[in-house]
């Protein structure tokens, strides 16, 4: 997304992960000012991309001069929670005051692994009874 001095080219994460993976996750922020100038770029993992993040929710904050035209990434990781993630990053500049220019989002969706071991156990059940049975009808003749 595009701000006034900044534009956050990409944020690298997975579309998917399993509940309590470490997901690794980066954003690359580029000063499209003339000037270089002072920014913080704030990395979370939010629930709810309408609440305020909490302390919970944060990845990670870096304040760095960018040059005009240069870039830099900011990386960091979070444990996968039992529903789905937004990654949101914030980018303010400093210019007397901090400002805030832009921000940007990307789902991590939960992958639920399904329990084989039921359905496994059930269908050796049904498999023993379908040999039993005919075994059983054979023996009372």
């Amino acid at each position: 997304m595009i701000g006034t001095y900044s534009e956050i080219i990409e944020i690298i994460a997975p579309s998917s992960a399993k509940e309590g993976e470490q997901v690794p996750i980066s954003t690359k922020v580029m000063n499209i000012s003339a000037y270089s100038l002072l920014f913080r770029v704030e990395l979370y993992a939010v629930k709810d991309i309408y609440e305020v993040p909490t302390p919970e929710e944060t990845i990670g904050s870096l304040e760095v001069t960018i040059g005009s035209g240069q870039s830099q990434v900011i990386s960091g990781t979070f444990i996968m929670p039992a529903w789905d993630v937004s990654i949101v990053v914030k980018v303010h500049r400093f210019i007397d005051h901090w400002d805030f220019d832009t921000y940007s989002t990307k789902v991590v969706s939960l992958v639920v692994t399904q329990d084989w071991t039921p359905i496994i156990g059930m269908v050796l059940v049904l498999g023993m009874v379908a040999v039993l049975i005919p075994m059983m009808k054979g023996g009372f003749k």
